[in-house]
């Protein structure tokens, strides 16, 4: 996937504007540097028939992008999705995600998970109006600080 280096820059962006209130910049650092965040993992991702890679362009330009893995038996999980912050609340996260749900019904998946920081009020809202329904809040490791998780998942049903 020749986006890869700029899908990375996009995490990396959403990560230093979204996650800089409550995640500490040694802890923000450390992951991005890591393997989640890495080109060669985003371009496992594309290359990974059991996995799904969208890219939005809005004038010739990746605009944003989302990832989806396998979760479970009948379950994915979308693991990124993040909208460049000249583009945001402008649709992009929404498109990509009403592709994503489409590809993923098709693919027989009844659910789809995703995890937020519990912090992430903007991104709780965004999947709650998506229609996805809180599962758990539980602790978790960010580095060395402990940070919050937001478990959700949405129905996929035939509508």
């Amino acid at each position: 996937m020749e986006e890869a280096g700029r899908l990375r820059e996009l995490g990396v962006t959403g990560w230093e504007t979204t996650y800089a209130v409550f995640v500490l910049p040694h802890n923000r650092r450390a992951y991005l540097d890591g393997p989640f965040w890495s080109v060669e993992r985003l371009e496992a991702i594309a290359a990974d028939p059991e996995c799904l890679a969208l890219v939005a362009e809005v004038d010739g330009a990746v605009a944003g992008f989302l990832t989806v893995e396998p979760a479970g038996p009948g379950q994915v999980e979308l693991t990124r999705l993040y909208v460049d912050p000249e583009r945001r609340r402008g649709g992009v996260g929404r498109l990509l995600l009403d592709a994503a749900i489409d590809v993923a019904r098709r693919a027989g998946a009844r659910s789809i998970l995703v995890n937020v920081f519990a912090d992430n009020a903007v991104g709780r809202g965004f999947y709650e109006r998506e229609g996805f329904w809180l599962l758990r809040l539980e602790p978790t490791r960010g580095g060395d600080q402990e940070v919050g998780d937001a478990w959700y998942e949405r129905a996929l049903d035939a509508g």
